[in-house]
């Protein structure tokens, strides 16, 4: 995930952008063709490479409604990367998290003496048979057959 979080580089961006060329997107209008390569590059040089991967793999795929047959201007391109970035960054910091709280519980588990570890170990038992008697109890729509 972090590797997603690198910057591309111009050449990937210019990779990518060729690449789209080559599907058939067609450069808009208010684009000098002369100075596109530039234009682009620019507003993608420092982009996540994993978020422009994704934003490219979209605009080929249609995905963009508004952008089916033509490129979105650098601008538009940028936002759009950005967009995935933000999205790739808020999943990085969730995974960390998670990391962080299996760690903090393992070190907190480490910590126990072993009679805390059978007590927590009978108390875990007693909710699972209370839970099961419970679930058996609206099995049987609350009557006891037994009687």
């Amino acid at each position: 995930m972090r590797a997603a979080l690198e910057p591309a580089g111009a050449h990937r961006s210019d990779l990518m952008l060729a690449k789209l060329m080559q599907y058939g997107f067609i450069l808009p209008d208010s684009i000098d063709p002369e100075m596109a390569p530039e234009l682009y590059a620019d507003v993608l040089r420092d982009k996540p490479v994993g978020a422009m991967r994704r934003v490219f793999e979209n605009l080929r795929l249609g995905r963009y409604e508004r952008f089916r047959s033509f490129l979105p201007k650098p601008a538009e391109l940028s936002v759009l990367v950005d967009d995935a970035a933000r999205h790739d960054r808020e999943m990085l910091r969730i995974e960390r998290e998670r990391v962080s709280g299996i760690e903090e519980r393992r070190r907190l588990s480490a910590s126990l003496s072993p009679e805390e570890k059978q007590r927590r170990r009978e108390k875990v038992a007693a909710v699972k048979a209370l839970i099961a008697g419970a679930a058996a109890h609206r099995t049987t729509g609350g009557h006891d057959d037994r009687h």
